[in-house]
């Protein structure tokens, strides 16, 4: 009788599974099929890769099969966001709603050019680590799932291209930041090169390379998630402003589409 009852418990499993199964590679097959800018190619070699991930699956327990799922569903999906595609102002809104931004005046284009609101950005012209005291508390008495911080520009000057000290206090603040909303997650957005005319008239701008190496190491020792966002302005410098530090409007839909995949909103 007991084994009887534990070759029914044993093939209840198995059915339990194979439903599974088939569930997921219904809805692969439909998001692949659903995207209008996946190619044919693509989604064949999506559909295959997850047809030989499955394969590998240790069918002998249920969670571990359940788990290993949603975390291909999860990377299915960010996998196929594409950093290049505008979205609506609306479309941002509402992705960023259970987000604060920190920075500077850079940041400030996200509210100055409608893409997030005033009470979601904490920000403001000349902002820097080592004033930042009272926009790190605002942010963090909002308790969001999400905070997106951006600074260094200004810092360099103010810490006169001291990046030890510049990392000390802004570890300080997010550490402080975490005693108030322990459960936020917090993303590090790295310094935008300024460009080659910029640090002809400021040479205090050429340790940006030096700070953005601290801010990974930073991240590292912190667990914080570095977003390295060089390569929009490198692949766009038409985006740059007049001055070579800020830039125009067409740049923020790429950064946010930047944040939006490291933080997989």
């Amino acid at each position: 009788m007991r084994t009887n009852t534990q070759t029914k418990r044993t093939h209840g499993k198995k059915y339990l599974i194979f439903i599974l199964v088939l569930l997921i590679l219904v809805s692969l097959f439909f998001i692949n099929f659903m995207r209008k800018n996946s190619s044919a190619d693509y989604s064949s070699k999506t559909i295959n890769a997850n047809l030989s991930a499955i394969s590998t699956f240790d069918y002998s327990k249920v969670t571990t099969v359940e788990s290993k799922i949603k975390k291909l569903e999860t990377t299915e999906a960010r996998g196929t966001f594409d950093v290049t595609k505008r979205l609506t102002k609306a479309q941002y809104r509402r992705i960023f709603s259970t987000s604060a931004i920190l920075g500077d005046s850079i940041t400030e284009g996200l509210v100055d050019y409608g893409y997030l609101g005033s009470d979601q950005v904490f920000c403001k012209i000349g902002a820097s680590i080592i004033s930042g005291d009272d926009l790190f508390s605002s942010a963090a008495n909002t308790y969001p799932k999400f905070a997106f911080m951006s600074f260094g520009m200004n810092d360099m000057g103010n810490y006169s291209g001291n990046a030890d000290s510049f990392i000390e206090k802004y570890s300080k603040l997010i550490k402080e930041f975490k005693k108030v909303s322990p459960d936020t997650r917090i993303l590090i957005n790295g310094i935008t090169p300024p460009s080659k005319e910029a640090i002809a008239k400021n040479s205090i701008l050429s340790n940006y390379k030096k700070f953005n190496n601290e801010l990974k190491k930073m991240c590292k020792d912190l667990k914080l998630t570095y977003i390295d966002n060089s390569y929009i302005i490198e692949d766009h410098p038409n985006y740059y402003a007049g001055d070579g530090i800020h830039v125009v409007s067409e740049f923020y839909p790429l950064w946010m589409n930047n944040m939006i995949l490291k933080a997989g909103l």
